[in-house]
Formats: C-alpha cells, structure tokens, sequence
C-alpha cells in the first residue's frame, strides 16, 4: 500500500523523534503502532483493531481459522524472568558480593572493568541475544564497584553483541546470512560459506565498531552524552547485592556457566532435531533460539537454586522471585511493543520495500564505483527506521547482487556494503531489539543507552564509510582499510584529550556505592 510513497517513513521516524523528545520508550512504540492503525484505517474503531491486532500478533496468529501460538516469543520472556530470578538467586547467595570482594583486589579501575566486558562478549559469539544478556549478569556488579556507568556497559555489550556475530560463521547470524546467500542463490561459485567469511575482511564497520569500542575504554572517552546521562533508571547501583559471609565467588561464576552450557547445548540439539544433520552450520541454521534460551536458561536456573539454596536465607524465595521478575517486566513491555511495531513498519508500512526501490531506481544505472557507499548508507537507513538487520539483509542482498551486476562493481564489496550497513542500522536504532536487550543486560534505560552509543557506532559508521568508498575508487581494500582506522584513530585520539571521564562521574558513582 505504502511501498511506493515516502509516506511509509512516517511510522518509523515519528517513533524515534518521538523516543529522542519524550525519553519514554514505551510511549513511543505505542505511539508508532498508533500512528500506523490511522493509516491503515479510517474509523477509531478500526484503529483500535489494528493496534490489538499488532501487539496480539506478538503472542499469537490466526491461520485458516486455527490459532498459533508465537513460540518462539513467549520462549524469550519465559528467558528474561528466568534470567531476572538468576540474577536475584546469584545476589542473595552473596555470589555477587563474593565476585565483587574477589575482583577489587585484581581489577581495581573502570578501564578493566570495561575491559572484561569487553572481553566476555567477544568469547560469547553465538548469539546476540544470549550474548546481549548474559554479558551483563557477568560485568555489571564490577563495573559498579569500579565507578564505570551503566549507559558505558550497554554500549560495550551492544557493540560486542551483533558485530562479533556477523563476523563468526559459526553463529546465529552466520547461519541466517548463508542461508540467505543460498536461498537467493547470491554466493559466489565456491558456495555461500566462503562468500561469508569473505565478507569478513570487506566488512569495515563490524572490526571499526570494535576498534572503537577497545580505545573508547582504553583512553576511557566519555562522549558529551555519555557524561549527561549516567546510570539513568538505576536506583542504587549496588541495591542488588545481598552479601553472604558465607559465600562464595562460584557462585556466581557456576550459574553463568551453567547458562552459557545449557544456552549452546541446546542451540546445537535443537538444530540437530530440525535438521536431522550434524554439519555445525546446518544445525545452526535450523536451531530454534527461543526454545534454546528458555530451556538451557531453566536448566541453568535448576541447577543454580540446588547449589545456592543452603546460602539463602529462610523466606528468601518469594523475594527472589518478585523481585527477578519485576527487574524484567519494563523490558519485556518494550520488547513485545517493538515486536509489534516491526510488521507494522515492515509489513502494513513497507518501509524497507519503499527504500529499496527508491535505491534501485535512482542508483542503478549511474552507481558506478560508489555503489558500496550508497548501499551501506541505504542499508543503515532501513536497518534504523526498521529496527532489523535480518530482515534488511532479505531485502537488501538480492538488491545489491544485482545492481552489482548491473554497474560492473566489485560484487563482494557490494554484499559486504549491505552486510555492514545493517548491523550499523539496528545497532544504533532505538526500536532494536538488541538494543533494547543490551539495555536489560546492563540494567539501565533503554533511552539512555541508545543515546549514549549513538555518537560512538557513528563515529565507527563514518570510518566505515570512507573504507568502502576508498576501497571502491582505489580497487583495493587494504587500502580501505589504511584510510578508515587512520580516520577513525585520528578522531578518537582528538577526543581523547577533549572528553576524558569527568572526575564528577566517579565521585557520583563513589557516593551511590557508598
């Protein structure tokens, strides 16, 4: 209906004007579905329809009369209270106190602190959502005790999050993308696994975004909105912690890696189950994530209740339980809203149909060498109004496959533009969900935290950029590489003078231990 107007951005766009002016995420999304019912109805009645149909939609679908259940969504949630009741279950043991009183005697600084974040989300590679939550649970009590800031600890989990996942074949994302690049018959002749891990060297925004990330913390930059919002929607950021003279650093340490063991154990027995082949990346490409998280996550839960309960203290259950569930419901309302509004967006909207489309006809003919950066700056574009990188890489590969063929460009270069550009897109979208869930990882406000990483992941977009359009005209991608991380190094070492940590954050941190 809307794939030919620019109307089609209006949904989108509202949402995030609407995110950045009211600071209410929630609002927003609901908002956006809203504003989408009136376009695609005309009567009150009929925009209450729609918006029930929207958010229902999320929970559950009609086909040919029968209901179906939306499993996998209701798979997440059950994960994120499991996940909010470990996270309850390890601070009333004491384990994260133990963690905390462990790791003040050998990580004594925000830089490491930080660092160790940055280090656990490169190890947990196989997905962005499993990755995007258990970071957290593993970084957040000592980035506390270190005087590091929430809003610090989202962007370095969101930013270890989908970029190392594109970057691992053997992933989730590394599975969708070959099973697109297959589907669509767009991999090269030596077959869609090695037209991915090629990608890998031409992907300049995925490594920059890291790069950025790893000086960021190393020369400790605070971003002017960085130093503005601080631990926003963080009550006390040591309120979780019940020590346990008792206790002890494993039990902390055991259930997270019971999780992550559950987590992988049931990723690759679900897509063996689907499948029925034992190849690592068919099984990967059949797994089913939200079946994965739910039950490796109850696995991890069960095991954890028996190992801590002699270190709980009588009556301490029902307060584990409320209060795990109720740290998770803020972000599981967000989430289900922008479940909701994607299909709005993508289905009833069309917006990424509208801005491929525009792309085609405007660029196809008269691309020529700077066909990498429009598809980049396009795929950004509709990663961001859309919220999705999966679902731009379905619209956006076949495009750029053939627009390639038509402008004579370099065609990995081109797949890698469109790769790259939507991980930026849904990195810095507000209506993510990673986003949204590196915001519950670290427990903080999923606004503040889509307002602090943007300028640091556009930092890494422009050096990106430069990359492909150096490596378009020049004809090679080393020399893509050179220009992008001088630019890129050179703008962090200026701001590296101009926006150290402020002494007033750590001082503000020190008082909220305290």
């Amino acid at each position: 209906m809307y794939a030919e107007s620019a109307l089609s951005l209006i949904v989108p766009l509202s949402v995030i004007a609407l995110v950045v002016l009211t600071r209410r995420v929630m609002l927003s999304l609901l908002l956006g579905i809203v504003i989408a019912g009136v376009m695609m109805s005309d009567s009150a009645l009929g925009v209450l329809a729609y918006v029930w149909m929207r958010v229902s939609s999320v929970f559950y679908s009609h086909d040919a009369g029968r209901i179906h259940i939306e499993q996998n969504s209701l798979y997440v949630f059950g994960f994120l209270l499991i996940l909010g009741v470990l996270s309850q279950l390890m601070a009333y043991s004491g384990g994260v106190g133990a963690f905390v009183r462990w790791a003040r005697g050998r990580i004594k600084t925000a830089k490491g602190s930080e660092f160790v974040a940055f280090i656990a989300g490169i190890v947990i590679f196989i997905d962005d959502y499993f990755n995007a939550l258990s970071v957290g649970q593993i970084s957040k009590s000592l980035n506390d005790a270190n005087g590091s800031t929430r809003e610090r600890l989202a962007y370095i989990i969101d930013s270890t999050a989908a970029p190392i996942c594109i970057l691992m074949p053997m992933s989730s994302w590394g599975a969708y993308i070959i099973g697109i690049l297959d589907k669509k018959d767009l991999a090269l002749e030596s077959g869609a696994l090695f037209t991915l891990v090629s990608s890998i060297w031409h992907n300049y925004y995925a490594w920059l975004a890291l790069m950025v990330v790893f000086f960021s913390i190393y020369w400790q930059i605070y971003l002017k909105a960085m130093r503005q919002n601080v631990n926003v929607g963080v009550k006390d950021a040591q309120s979780e912690v019940r020590a346990h003279s008792a206790s002890s650093v494993w039990l902390l340490v055991a259930p997270i890696g019971l999780l992550i063991l559950g987590v992988l154990a049931m990723l690759f027995y679900s897509g063996y189950a689907t499948s029925q082949n034992p190849n690592p990346i068919i099984m990967l490409q059949n797994t089913q994530t939200g079946f994965s998280l739910f039950w490796g996550g109850l696995f991890a839960l069960i095991i954890s209740a028996l190992l801590c309960a002699r270190h709980l203290e009588t009556g301490s259950i029902f307060p584990i339980v409320r209060y795990g569930i109720g740290s998770m419901m803020p972000a599981i309302l967000i989430l289900v809203l922008a479940w909701a509004i994607g299909p709005a967006i993508n289905e009833d909207m069309q917006t990424g149909q509208y801005l491929a489309a525009l792309t085609q006809a405007h660029f196809a003919q008269n691309a020529g060498l700077a066909l990498p950066m429009i598809l980049f700056v396009i795929s950004g574009f509709i990663g961001f109004a859309t919220g999705t990188s999966w679902g731009t890489f379905a619209i956006m590969l076949p495009i750029a496959a053939s627009m390639a063929a038509a402008c004579g460009a370099d065609y990995m270069l081109s797949i890698s533009a469109v790769l790259a550009g939507a991980v930026y897109g849904d990195h810095a979208s507000p209506i993510s969900d990673t986003t949204i869930l590196s915001a519950t990882g670290a427990g903080c406000d999923a606004r503040s935290h889509f307002i602090t990483q943007l300028p640091y992941v556009s930092l890494a977009a422009a050096g990106a950029l430069v990359g492909f359009g150096v490596a378009a005209f020049s004809g090679s991608v080393a020399l893509g590489w050179v220009a992008s991380i001088g630019c890129v190094l050179a703008a962090l070492y200026f701001l590296r003078g101009k926006y150290a940590k402020p002494q007033s954050i750590t001082n503000a941190e020190s008082e909220c231990e305290k």
